[in-house]
């Protein structure tokens, strides 16, 4: 255990945009290959927020956001993701992007249309990488005909760009599709499967893992670290609830979530504000898999909070408040969140292939601690 002035963990900033493919049409959860990826780039160590206006209300684990946009055509996302890139500020952008202008002779405009997306995302983030991949194979053979040819443009225009922070991601060749659709990574004529998506998130992940910073440690196990969820919002200060739903990858027992510039610093993270009073709320806990006699260390932030009697707190009850953290099958460690925002650490020893990792509030007057950023990783040698 130790402390110390917090030091905001700021995860890489990851937009996954394009069409209904990125947006996941076809998968049984809608998140394609975005959770896929989320979870590939965790094992791999990587500190991953993903970034965009809309979010994944099925998805039961992860990040749920994006900016994937059914039905969306390369000139319609030129008009909006001025104002989607500029909010999100994504450190890469990950395009797939072309689908829906295959559909007529009309696509032979395609390249210079995607030309002009390009600009637009490159003068709303300067700063932002592009990953620019060429797009997925079709059953119908009209259609296949004009995306081999708008592929071709794709490498080009990447290639013309290299030097501008886009990078060429060959993603067409990882998908098999056949007219007939037998034994092929589709769903229907444009769709992936639950096979095809997983192919791409691995595509996705090869090209990102050797681009984006070295890992601050080994694999990341815990699935959704910043408390990313589609419940929040910024214009309600608590939103109390029983369903699991509120924290995708958390089972929260009655707690609080709070919008995220609680948590401070802009990092993307929202943060859990544990009840003390009533004895029926028990904080929160999440599955890790972990290997059996490998090391783990836990690092998160906490700060203490009262939200006074409205929400059955004391405003008196002092800026300090304890807490309990445990993993299975190991003594639990009592810890003191302050009136700042502070980076604790908790180490343990699994002995198991999966370990449930807890934060509970203590029985004291008034609201317990806020709690955010929970990193639980393997410590490599």
């Amino acid at each position: 255990m130790g402390s110390g002035e917090d030091t905001p963990t700021r995860p890489v900033r990851i937009m996954p945009l394009g069409d209904s493919i990125t947006e996941g049409w076809g998968s049984a959860t809608w998140a394609g290959y975005r959770e896929e990826l989320f979870n590939e780039l965790h094992r791999l160590g990587h500190d991953i927020d993903f970034v965009g206006p809309r979010n994944d209300v099925f998805q039961p684990e992860g990040d749920p956001d994006h900016a994937g946009a059914s039905g969306i055509t390369i000139q319609g996302l030129t008009a909006v993701v001025p104002a989607w890139v500029s909010a999100a500020a994504p450190d890469w952008v990950l395009l797939h992007i072309g689908t829906n202008n295959m559909y007529d002779d009309n696509a032979t405009l395609a390249p210079g249309y995607l030309r002009d997306l390009l600009d637009a995302i490159q003068q709303a983030c300067p700063a932002a990488h592009i990953l620019l991949a060429s797009i997925i194979p079709s059953r119908f053979a009209p259609f296949q005909k004009h995306i081999d040819e708008y592929n071709q443009h794709v490498r080009k225009i990447a290639e013309e760009r290299a030097d501008r922070g886009v990078h060429f991601v060959d993603m067409a060749p990882a998908l098999t599709a056949s007219e007939s659709g037998q034994d092929d990574d589709l769903s229907d004529n444009v769709h992936p499967n639950l096979q095809g998506y997983a192919k791409m998130s691995k595509v996705w992940r090869d090209a990102l893992h050797p681009l984006l910073p070295a890992p601050e440690g080994g694999p990341i196990l815990t699935r959704n670290p910043h408390f990313q969820t589609t419940r929040l919002s910024a214009a309600h200060q608590a939103d109390r609830g029983w369903d699991r739903g509120y924290f995708p990858g958390w089972d929260n027992e009655g707690v609080n979530a709070y919008a995220a510039e609680l948590a401070g610093s802009g990092n993307g993270s929202n943060a859990v504000g544990m009840f003390t009073a009533p004895p029926m709320y028990k904080g929160i806990s999440t599955r890790l898999a972990t290997t059996p006699q490998v090391p783990v260390r836990v690092t998160f932030r906490t700060k203490s909070n009262s939200l006074g009697p409205a929400y059955a707190c004391d405003p008196n009850a002092g800026s300090d408040h304890t807490f309990t953290i445990e993993a299975d099958g190991h003594p639990p460690a009592t810890m003191t969140a302050d009136g700042s925002w502070r980076t604790l650490t908790y180490d343990f020893t699994p002995t198991a292939t999966f370990t449930t990792l807890r934060f509970s509030p203590n029985s004291q007057p008034g609201c317990g601690p806020l709690i955010t950023d929970v990193l639980a990783r393997e410590v490599s040698t």
